[in-house]
């Protein structure tokens, strides 16, 4: 019995864990599980079925949407340029960043980030001229059945219960923000990315490091302030309370300081000589 729940631990600790906060209470975990060969199966046929399905309503294949694109020169040799030297920019950038001396500024650390992450913001705009209308081919509607179906599935609570009894249940839930919210987790889960992939980056993870040093620098100085502060307030406090015991004194317990007389020796007059 021990066997057979140490089992089950060690299965639910092997699961990815990701975090749902609702617009109302609490932050929720939840979890994704390895699919079994069945769920894997009936996921590929839903892939299967979305994909017939879509190609008899009309809807394109990813090659007859890439000449649709071609022909109306949203992809074009300018295009294939421009987002090959994107690509050398941010490779070129990345390198630059990752290669900077122990004692480089945090100016420099913060420029170079930000050149970073305007190379790759450009790149995946590029990209999106592209990827937006492949979204509606009949590839792209049938990958995304299949997610879904497969998020119907895998995603569990703590305890290892699914949060969805069946595939009807989960596309039947009035909770679409949990929904949308799993099969992205699970979208990034099946690439092999982390749910904070973005917050990971080179440079992203250069400026977090720029911005801590100087709030802690920042805190540092305030310390060093009050610090200051505080000790000019001790040596003020003290001069006062000494002058508030002497005004407070009575008048036998003062002692006068009495300047010392020094005598003087007066000079004896010496007398006319008398006249024989």
């Amino acid at each position: 019995m021990a066997d057979a729940e140490k089992a089950v631990k060690n299965i639910l600790d092997r699961r990815r864990e990701f975090i749902f906060e609702p617009q109302n209470g609490e932050p929720e975990h939840y979890f994704i599980a390895d699919p079994s060969e069945k769920e894997v199966s009936k996921a590929d046929w839903q892939y299967s079925k979305i994909f017939n399905q879509a190609l008899a309503d009309g809807f394109p294949t990813q090659a007859q949407m890439v000449d649709v694109l071609k022909e109306r020169g949203i992809i074009s040799d300018d295009y294939t340029k421009e987002v090959e030297q994107t690509r050398i920019e941010l490779a070129t950038a990345l390198f630059r960043l990752d290669n900077l001396l122990p004692d480089a500024t945090d100016f420099d650390r913060e420029q170079t980030a930000i050149e970073v992450a305007a190379l790759r913001d450009k790149l995946f705009r590029l990209n999106q001229r592209v990827n937006g209308p492949l979204a509606n081919t009949c590839e792209n509607l049938a990958e995304d059945a299949r997610i879904e179906f497969l998020t119907s599935r895998i995603i569990q609570k703590q305890d290892g219960i699914r949060v969805w009894k069946d595939f009807d249940t989960y596309r039947a839930t009035d909770n679409t923000p949990l929904t949308v919210k799993s099969r992205f987790e699970v979208m990034l889960w099946l690439q092999g990315l982390e749910s904070n992939f973005l917050e990971k980056t080179p440079e992203q993870e250069t400026l977090r490091d720029v911005a801590k040093r100087r709030i802690d620098d920042t805190l540092k100085r305030l310390e060093d302030s009050a610090n200051a502060q505080a000790e000019q307030e001790q040596v003020d406090a003290e001069a006062e309370a000494k002058l508030d015991a002497k005004v407070a004194a009575k008048p036998e317990d003062i002692v006068l300081e009495v300047p010392e007389v020094v005598e003087k020796k007066t000079a004896k007059k010496r007398g006319r000589p008398k006249k024989s």
